[in-house]
């Protein structure tokens, strides 16, 4: 049976949800957590997709975490006043593109069905992750995120390529301004994206989660009957 899957030697920890149907390949969902948080922290966010068939790889970033945040990892760093290191923010890129590879050499991954979904900066990862390498990755599901302009360059390469991107219209940590702002690049670029907003912070919610499970049946299932939401 598939729920034998051990993790594998890899340059980022991850942890895994094994699918529960046997194939020889199966479609794979790679979840990246936001600030603060580890591979632990979103993996329950798996069981809101209801596959036999998917196997879920949650990653944990690279760049640990001090004081009151100990014990917490991130994808790249602040500066002052508050920006993105873009130093750090491309080496987590890299990381993970050459991770990405990794999984695919290691586990019985369906190589044209691995879906990001990120959260908060994890979202900023997803999306930056697709847009340098839209070949390595079937869509993304951006919760709560931005996208990241320091590789807006690379997002020529994202005409076509699907994206789920969602806000809270009460976020109070990245406000919903910026999702807009993605909404509206990602549409200048061609994406072909489904947007929503949703009544809550920075957070997800059943509603949120209901519709991105949706959107990842329309994505994995594309050549069934289901239709797109």
């Amino acid at each position: 049976m598939s729920d034998q899957l051990e993790p594998v030697q890899a340059n980022l920890h991850h942890e895994l949800i094994a699918p529960r149907a046997r194939a020889d390949a199966y479609p794979t969902l790679v979840l990246l957590h936001g600030r603060g948080d580890s591979a632990a922290g979103i993996l329950p966010l798996a069981y809101e997709f209801e596959r036999d068939d998917l196997l879920v790889i949650s990653v944990q970033a690279p760049l640990e975490l001090g004081g009151v945040m100990a014990g917490g990892y991130e994808w790249y760093r602040f500066e002052q006043p508050p920006s993105v290191n873009e130093a750090t923010l491309r080496a987590s890129l890299e990381t993970l593109a050459e991770f990405l590879d990794t999984v695919k050499a290691s586990y019985p991954v369906d190589p044209e069905r691995v879906v990001l979904l990120g959260f908060s900066q994890g979202a900023v990862i997803s999306l930056g992750a697709q847009a340098l390498g839209p070949e390595s990755v079937a869509g993304v599901v951006a919760l709560s995120g931005y996208f990241p302009i320091e590789v807006e360059p690379g997002a020529g390469n994202l005409v076509g390529r699907p994206a789920f991107v969602a806000h809270g219209i009460h976020d109070d940590i990245i406000p919903v301004e910026a999702g807009r702002r993605t909404r509206d690049l990602l549409e200048r670029h061609g994406v072909d994206l489904t947007y929503r907003e949703y009544p809550m912070a920075h957070s997800v919610s059943a509603e949120e989660m209901a519709d991105a499970q949706s959107w990842l049946e329309w994505l994995l299932d594309k050549e069934g009957p289901q239709s797109r939401p």
